[in-house]
């Protein structure tokens, strides 16, 4: 593969050309917020009497958005169960089981238009955050969310 792509360097994919990304199995995804900026939350501390002092994320309405659409992405993939998942300020890690363990069309991963497989799983829940930020006007600046109009 070739290190640039418009005369930008980039770093190979991650994806396994050989794999059907739609079969049976459990998929470990993260997904990181435009530029890396903490949209989702802040973390904060909880310091206790005792010695230890725990963290836990303040979520941001997006970063509320962004676990409500994350366990309802079952209801427009009747065969996806969602697993464990945790969301931090600029990213989100999940795993996913895609339930089909009757399916026998293995499809190797394959460029342009992806359906019924991770790729389009991916695609909807990310559309699904960003439209509802569009559509209630929130401006993402930094870890704060802005409501405007």
């Amino acid at each position: 593969m070739d290190d640039k792509f418009k005369n930008k360097y980039r770093t190979a994919p991650a994806r396994r050309l050989s794999l059907d990304y739609g079969s049976h199995g459990l998929y470990f995804v993260t997904i990181c917020t435009k530029g890396r900026l903490p949209y989702l939350g802040d973390v904060i501390s909880n310091a206790s009497q005792e010695t230890q002092n725990i963290a836990s994320l303040q979520k941001t309405c997006i970063g509320e958005v962004s676990e409500k659409n994350w366990l309802d992405i079952p209801k427009h993939f009747n065969f996806v169960e969602v697993d464990e998942y945790v969301i931090m300020p600029n990213h989100i890690h999940g795993i996913l089981f895609i339930n089909k363990p009757d399916k026998e069309d293995w499809q190797t991963n394959k460029f342009g238009a992806q359906s019924q497989n991770l790729a389009s799983i991916i695609r909807g829940y990310k559309a699904s955050v960003k439209a509802y930020a569009t559509s209630n006007n929130i401006e993402l600046i930094g870890s704060q969310n802005i409501m405007t109009g």
